[in-house]
């Protein structure tokens, strides 16, 4: 059972918990109202920027310039509220950017305050990584979503022309960042359990070949697209992650002082 000494700060009431919770849950609510009003303020920048994916692609594979007479890129929508969504969802996206880590960041604050000291340690590294590591992945994500638009739109051939519905690229867009951006995240998942003991650098390495593999199908799952070249450019940063996460645990080892098995050792 930990003591009263392993933890800082003064004692709370509930009714103070309940306080502090409120304060930050209004904070967070708050900045993500104000990231929205300014993502929809700036609408055209912010839409300008989410459509360059699709815009990059070769002009046979957009709308023919058959019906715009040129090779302008150009969206189109179905519904009489059709733009006004696109509008609205391009908005959330600076709304999760910059406001995300915001709210993150008051949970964490209403957390911290009661973990041990040694726990604190971990706290603050692992906040900022795990912020890092999925606006990493979202902005890998739109790197390569014009690989998966190309692969999939080529399958129209001659006969069929792409006449893309703006609500849905968006939407498209949106959830393939955050499956990429929450992917990124599974490092952090096995570093906490290589410091809390329950994995170790011999048992990673043993089951290299199964990380790889889960990886891959993790890929064909999150991948909205389900193209074989986006599963594979996703699949392959996770299998850096995890020789990384090989890497850590060897050195968390050996921090605490446990014995490595040379010929084992010598074998990453």
């Amino acid at each position: 059972m930990p003591s009263a000494e392993d933890y800082e700060g003064e004692e709370m009431t509930l009714w103070e918990h309940l306080e502090e919770l409120r304060s930050r849950l209004f904070k967070a609510a708050l900045a993500l109202m104000l990231t929205f009003i300014v993502g929809f303020l700036l609408n055209e920048f912010v839409f300008d920027i989410l459509i360059k994916p699709y815009c990059s692609l070769d002009p046979s594979l957009r709308v023919s310039s058959a019906i715009f007479d040129d090779e302008s890129c150009r969206l189109v929508f179905s519904d009489v509220l059709g733009a006004f969504k696109v509008r609205l969802k391009a908005a959330s996206v600076i709304a999760i950017t910059f406001g995300g880590p915001v709210v993150f960041y008051q949970l964490w604050a209403f957390i911290v305050p009661g973990l041990k000291a040694q726990e604190k340690k971990y706290a603050a590294p692992f906040f900022f990584l795990s912020q890092f590591l999925f606006l990493l992945g979202a902005a890998f994500s739109y790197f390569v979503i014009p690989k998966g638009l190309e692969f999939l739109l080529s399958f129209g051939g001659s006969n069929l022309i792409s006449l893309m519905d703006a609500d849905r690229y968006i939407s498209f867009l949106i959830r393939t960042m955050i499956g990429f951006g929450v992917s990124f995240e599974y490092p952090l998942l096995v570093a906490i359990l290589v410091l809390m003991g329950v994995v170790s650098h011999a048992w990673l390495k043993e089951y290299r070949r199964h990380a790889f593999f889960g990886a891959f199908v993790a890929a064909a799952v999150i991948t909205p697209s389900q193209d074989p070249a986006t599963m594979i450019v996703m699949a392959l940063p996770l299998a850096l992650f995890y020789e990384i996460c090989i890497v850590f645990a060897k050195f968390v080892e050996r921090g605490r002082g446990a014995d490595v098995d040379p010929e084992v050792d010598a074998a990453t």
